[in-house]
């Protein structure tokens, strides 16, 4: 529409700015406010509403816009002013809001170059943003509709990250192919819930409209693409690929947290958009990792701190041998100096028997003589106690060597059987279990909830999954997963509806069991029949 002037010549036409997905799009001068330059929409999606009633559809609109007008938040585009005007014989509802030169989120995504990488701070920051806002108008009791890239317009500041503005608050675009239904559906199908789908909006529909925008900003692509069907059976039954599938350096808990706000039921999601912010913000942040404090020197006291003394040496235990030896030192000692006594005590003996008689000479001689023989008898005995000892000793060496060379033999048996296992578990090569390829349905034929449906590929040493699961109407997609085959039971990791999905599967006769441990929804088993 070429068009000059609006509203009794308030707006002048400058340039036009491109068609939206609600309409024209204008850069205008505002002559009440000083020329200052803003931004016109005519609104064609009020143009033909659904009832063809156009009386009502402006009655519409004007209540909304009425309704936006009263929105105030830093992170909110604000609505400066708001009207009909007739164009062409037709009646167009139109928008004012301010002239953002740095342009959308979309228009940066588009044009940044390989070096312009958003960082997962900056992704975290502009979430935040973003859902502030969204929550600030579910809070008026107001649902955007349409949140995507092209609705979050970047505002530089002086100092600091750019600010994230929300635009276009239930000005969504309806669906063509809705008009058959009847169904007033609005959105822009790549962000649309399932609900939406279904002509039902709530507050969690925002939700998972960031959370597609979340993916975009993680991956670089959305996660659903094709045409209006297709887009449509997606979003209600396929789960995405998980973001850490596309970008290595993403977390397993990123995975989580943007699944959880992809969920296909709006219970299902976090209680609010800040909720699910804030979750973001927590899985994007590194787990730290707990350092000892270093010990000061050794012997120097810190306050109350003393340097952490060596552990003591342990005591060497002394061999059955040296024990044996020592005992028989020490007995030679002993007797050694009972020895040296009894020498003392006959010299004593000798020297005091020169002053008597002969008879007493005699006698001591005597004496003297049972003495030495005694010693000599005691010595002998020592001598024979020496031997022993020494043939203990002996034998005792003997026996220890043999032991030790029986332990040594048993060591060399052990470490052998060690290397022939472990050769063997080398040379062995684990093949894929064949009964777990095919397709499999749950034998519970009443199943309400969980796993229905598998099928299962072999490739080499891989096996390929890919499961459905109760989702109302229809079974959702979970995608495929591949993992290398170490043995039964199979193990295999899914993220799913922001929930972590570890699967055990293992064959069972002609059945196979499969154990679903979930992050949260607890451990269930489940039964398939071969199909």
């Amino acid at each position: 529409m070429a068009l000059e002037t609006m509203k009794n010549n308030r707006y002048r036409m400058v340039r036009p700015l491109g068609s939206g997905s609600t309409g024209e799009v204008y850069l205008v001068e505002d002559t009440l406010r000083n020329r200052q330059e803003v931004v016109l929409k005519l609104l064609h999606a009020y143009a033909h509403p659904l009832t063809h009633d156009a009386q009502s559809a402006s009655r519409a609109f004007l209540f909304e816009a009425g309704a936006i007008s009263q929105l105030t938040h830093p992170n909110i585009l604000p609505l400066l002013d708001y009207g009909t005007e007739t164009v062409d014989g037709e009646v167009v509802p139109f928008i004012v809001t301010p002239y953002c030169s740095e342009g959308s989120l979309a228009t940066w995504l588009e044009k940044r170059s390989n070096d312009d990488v958003l960082t997962l701070e900056d992704a975290a920051r502009l979430v935040r943003q973003v859902a502030a806002a969204l929550q600030y108008a579910h809070d008026q009791g107001i649902v955007h509709r349409d949140v995507k890239s092209a609705n979050v317009f970047i505002r530089s500041t002086l100092n600091g990250p750019p600010a994230m503005l929300v635009a276009d608050f239930s000005f969504a675009q309806p669906i063509p192919e809705a008009r058959v239904s009847g169904l007033d559906i609005r959105g822009t199908p790549e962000y649309m819930a399932p609900e939406q789908w279904e002509g039902q909006v709530v507050p969690a529909s925002d939700q998972y409209a960031l959370g597609v925008l979340v993916y975009q900003l993680l991956t670089g692509r959305l996660p659903f693409q094709g045409g209006i069907e297709q887009l449509r059976d997606a979003h209600l039954k396929s789960w995405p690929t998980p973001p850490s599938t596309i970008n290595p350096t993403l977390s397993p808990e990123i995975d989580a947290v943007v699944g959880r706000a992809l969920a296909k039921k709006p219970g299902e999601r976090y209680p609010t958009v800040t909720a699910f912010a804030d979750a973001f913000t927590r899985a994007i942040q590194p787990v730290p990792v707990p350092v000892a404090p270093p010990l000061p020197p050794e012997g120097m006291n810190v306050g109350n701190v003393t340097g952490t003394p060596p552990p003591p040496t342990p005591a060497r235990r002394l061999s059955p041998g040296m024990i044996i030896l020592i005992s028989v030192l020490a007995l030679l000692v002993v007797l050694g100096g009972i020895g040296l006594i009894a020498n003392a005590y006959s010299n004593r003996s000798a020297q005091s028997s020169a002053n008597v008689t002969a008879t007493a000479n005699t006698n001591v001689t005597g004496t003297a003589n049972a003495h030495a023989t005694g010693t000599a008898q005691s010595n002998s005995n020592a001598n024979g106690t020496a031997t022993a000892n020494k043939n203990a000793t002996a034998t005792a060496n003997t026996h220890a060597t043999g032991t030790a060379q029986a332990h040594g033999n048993v060591n060399a048996t052990a470490t052998a059987n060690a290397r022939a296992t472990a050769n063997a578990n080398a040379t062995a090569t684990v093949l894929p279990a064949a009964q777990l390829s095919g397709n499999w349905v749950n034998a519970d034929q009443n199943i309400t909830q969980g796993i229905t449906k598998m099928a299962i590929t072999n490739n080499d040493t891989n096996i390929t999954v890919h499961p459905f699961s109760k989702c109302s109407p229809t079974d959702c997609d979970w995608g495929t997963k591949s993992n290398k085959y170490t043995g039964s039971p199979f193990n295999i990791l899914f993220v799913v509806n922001g929930s972590t999905e570890s699967l055990a599967i293992s064959p069972q006769g002609t059945q196979l069991t499969v154990v679903d441990t979930s992050s949260t929804n607890g451990t269930h088993t489940y039964l398939l029949d071969k199909g």
